[in-house]
């Protein structure tokens, strides 16, 4: 793999945003020009995401709900994996409580069919809450 190139550039930006900018990069221990890369790249996924014809992306979709809610939403659930489990890379199901249950979906594949896998999430309205985390990939 060829090492990438780096060129300087200079950016005006006002000094309070600088300073808090700073601030938090040596709260987390990152340099400034490692944290301004990881954030134009993050600008620019979020972007491609948007606007332009993506194919292929992965990430995470990650549902939290009662299981007692409604007798067989879990098996629903399933079901919903099965029909899904091209896209579906690996489930980690987390149990919050003695009712309640976090569960993440990695995700990998075409962005439509995700869209739909999320739908099918969203409109079940048993589900407390539904959030999408996706990443150009290609």
């Amino acid at each position: 793999m060829e090492k990438e190139k780096y060129q300087r550039f200079s950016v005006s930006l006002p000094e309070d945003l600088r300073k808090e900018f700073d601030s938090v990069c040596e709260k987390i221990g990152m340099s400034r020009s490692d944290a301004i890369r990881k954030a134009m790249r993050d600008y620019i996924g979020e972007y491609r995401l948007a606007h332009e014809d993506k194919s292929l992306s992965s990430g995470s979709i990650t549902i939290i709900l009662n299981h007692d809610e409604r007798s067989g939403l879990m098996d629903d659930i399933t079901d919903l994996e099965h029909d899904y489990h091209e896209i579906i890379q690996s489930t980690l199901h987390v149990h919050l409580d003695h009712d309640n249950c976090l569960i993440v979906h990695a995700v990998k594949g075409p962005i439509s069919e995700i869209e739909k896998l999320f739908q099918e999430f969203l409109k079940r309205p048993e589900i407390k809450l539904v959030k999408k985390n996706m990443m150009i990939t290609e």
